[in-house]
């Protein structure tokens, strides 16, 4: 059995680009610690920021050493340690095209959700509003031509269905019946919260409260606000 590497992700006070992995490694088993930008860097992440990468996180970081960023580089290759990468290249393009476009979703939401309040959350989040039932319906058509499914390529989650779980389950904060049009997004998001180890994740993690009036992280029993800043 292959011995598998210390895996430390590194990121901040924010449900967004960490969470497909997080849901990866619960769901495989792998270990890993999750880890504040201020804590791991020793430093405010402003001043941390220059001696990173191409100046962004999430980072992943193996073995102490081998640094990883940018969130779908990471999710490739936790796809690698997790088993939620097909072996076959061209089902794992078939997948990649489907992580791609679920990661297209992160501009119009992942801030809207986690960031902003007041008239600029009311714009953006009208405006992803008016957008994404048509982008859901594409979502719902690639569902629905794999007949045993309830993932998007059959019985087994790869790891573009961990970032649609994500992005889905996030446009529900922002209005709570926008996936209710299509059963098969439903059933899909019902398998993936059954998933062994997702379930438990997705009920212990850091609970995300008030959207769109002063996004907070429960941390711990403490809210915290979101974002790239220590303490509350």
């Amino acid at each position: 059995m292959t011995k598998l590497p210390k895996v430390q992700l590194i990121y901040f006070k924010l449900r967004a680009l960490a969470e497909a992995p997080q849901m990866m490694m619960h769901y495989a088993n792998v270990p890993y610690t999750y880890e504040m930008a201020w804590d791991f860097y020793g430093k405010p992440w402003p001043e941390a920021k220059p001696e990173v990468a191409f100046g962004q996180l999430p980072v992943l970081v193996v073995d102490g050493h081998t640094h990883i960023w940018q969130s779908g580089a990471i999710t490739r290759y936790v796809a690698t340690l997790t088993g939620t990468m097909p072996n076959d290249p061209l089902l794992a393009a078939q997948v990649d095209s489907v992580f791609d476009s679920t990661q297209e979703l992160f501009p119009p939401l992942n801030p809207t959700v986690n960031v902003t309040a007041g008239d600029v959350h009311e714009q953006r989040k009208q405006t992803f509003l008016d957008s994404f039932p048509a982008t859901l319906k594409n979502f719902a058509r690639q569902l629905e031509r794999t007949e045993d499914g309830p993932f998007f390529f059959g019985a087994k989650p790869y790891y573009c269905d961990f970032s649609a779980y994500h992005h889905f389950s996030l446009a529900q904060m922002l209005k709570a019946n926008i996936l209710d049009p299509h059963a098969s997004v439903l059933n899909f998001m019902a398998a993936v919260e059954s998933l062994p180890g997702v379930s438990e994740y997705l009920a212990s993690r850091p609970e995300l409260i008030d959207v769109g009036t002063g996004p907070k992280l429960v941390i711990n029993g403490v809210a915290e606000p979101t974002g790239i800043k220590a303490g509350s």
